[in-house]
């Protein structure tokens, strides 16, 4: 779907006999555009040199801003288009792929049917569902890896993403699992709690409300006498105390074991010998996620802002620096006990270097894609090397399993690495352009147009 251009015409989107709306309180690049043209617009004969040359100048100026800011977002059903097969590789086993495949395919069948939508191809979970069965049997067929890719090239259609800032061009990050110490009860070393959910944590729908709140999500809160307010920020919670005196606490860690453990949704806590608990996503509060490693580039300038730094800076910090900067960010996730490790957002475990978590409202969870990305690489085995030495590019096969609090958009996607502190070093040293195609099964969906136009 066509974005509307900034003006045609800008004289012609001036009229002096129409009064603004008194009760618009949208104010736009095109709206202050066209007010300071209004000048040109008029007799030229009633406007003097300055006034022209001036109103000129301002044109040029919010030209050269629009035409550098950040791309508009597409719409669903312009969120894909139809894409040359790229060069197909994949560093890891295929096994591991068809272990994936075989991990999600009952989530697919038994979720209630939900067209999966590529932009303007949709397909049927079933359907895709099939088409994933029968390449996984090509998997594990004594074929030769070029046949597989070569059964992957002949029976898939590849759709590129919107992307971040041209067709196919994505941000890759990582997650992973960690495994962090813990106790059941406070401690001087273990003095932060990780919470369950909340029994007063609301979830509202926008949508009932009006019309124009479709496709808008949802709102998270709390009743505070006869109103819904927003539920409470990190600093209330880890700072105020507000859901102290609950029972909420499922374990105690260490306060930066807790906040990266937040960021990745789920982990392991080890309380000591063979005790372990494993801790998944169960809700969030609703806060917009703000990074803090931006308040600290210029500490760790010049190297990278890499998980492993920031976690050295936060070390180094008294515990009021450490919470101060913490508290920078909002967000807050709480969590549940699970049998499972890494549950994913489709219901299914998380498959290490093979699960992405993307946006839900623009990519259909399930869907096998194809990712084209620098992978770092260390001078030594041990986890503690956290720098990277060199990087070498390649290919994988990846499936939408997975979403996440700060994956908004089309051009980011998140990159499940694995379990552990070998996991975590990876996880935290990748972050750099990559490219991306969702594959379509030929012959599944409506047909793609010729021209598929651009959001």
């Amino acid at each position: 779907m066509p974005l509307e251009p900034l003006a045609s015409s800008p004289c012609a989107a001036y009229n002096p006999y129409v009064t603004p709306d008194p009760h618009s309180t949208k104010t736009s690049v095109t709206s202050i555009f066209q007010q300071r043209l209004r000048p040109l617009c008029r007799d030229p004969r009633t406007v003097g040199p300055t006034t022209r040359l001036a109103s000129l100048l301002f044109t040029l100026i919010v030209l050269v801003v629009t035409a550098c800011g950040p791309r508009p977002q597409p719409t669903p059903e312009s969120a894909f288009r139809a894409a040359k097969t790229p060069r197909l590789s994949d560093d890891l086993d295929l096994r591991q792929l068809v272990t994936a495949i075989d991990a999600q395919r009952g989530a697919l069948v038994r979720k209630p049917e939900k067209p999966m939508r590529f932009g303007p191809t949709v397909v049927s979970q079933r359907a895709y569902a099939k088409a994933l069965d029968r390449l996984a049997t090509e998997l594990r067929s004594p074929s030769t890896t070029e046949e597989k890719l070569a059964y992957i090239q002949d029976h898939f259609d590849f759709y590129e993403t919107y992307g971040r800032e041209s067709w196919g061009e994505i941000l890759l990050t990582s997650y992973f699992e960690p495994v962090i110490r813990g106790s059941h009860s406070r401690t001087k070393a273990f003095s932060q709690p990780l919470y369950a959910r909340p029994k007063d944590l609301l979830t509202v729908p926008l949508a009932p409300f009006s019309q124009r709140f479709q496709g808008e999500g949802s709102l998270k809160g709390r009743v505070q006498q006869d109103r819904v307010m927003p539920y409470f920020s990190r600093e209330e919670i880890d700072g105020g105390g507000a859901l102290k005196g609950r029972g909420l606490e499922l374990a105690w860690v260490d306060p930066i074991d807790a906040f990266f453990l937040q960021i990745q949704g789920s982990g392991t806590i080890n309380f000591g010998g063979s005790a372990r608990e494993h801790l998944v996503y169960a809700d969030k509060n609703g806060h917009a996620y703000v990074p803090v490693g931006k308040f600290l580039k210029e500490k760790i300038a010049p190297n990278p802002v890499t998980m492993q730094a920031i976690v050295d800076e936060l070390k180094n910090m008294s515990p009021r620096e450490r919470d101060a900067l913490l508290f920078k960010n909002p967000s807050y996730v709480f969590f549940a006990r699970s049998k499972q490790r890494a549950v994913t957002s489709l219901g299914v475990p998380a498959t290490p270097g093979r699960t992405v978590a993307a946006d839900p409202a623009f990519s259909p969870k399930g869907a096998l894609a194809f990712v084209s990305f620098s992978k770092p690489t260390f001078s030594h085995a041990e986890p503690s090397d956290t720098v990277p030495a060199s990087s070498e590019e390649v290919g994988r096969f990846v499936l939408d399993q997975d979403s996440g609090g700060a994956i908004t958009g089309t051009g980011r996607i998140d990159l499940f690495w694995g379990r552990g502190e070998d996991a975590g070093r990876y996880a935290g040293a990748l972050q750099d352009s990559a490219r991306i195609w969702y594959l379509v099964p030929k012959d599944l969906g409506e047909p793609v147009p010729d021209n598929p136009g651009q959001p």
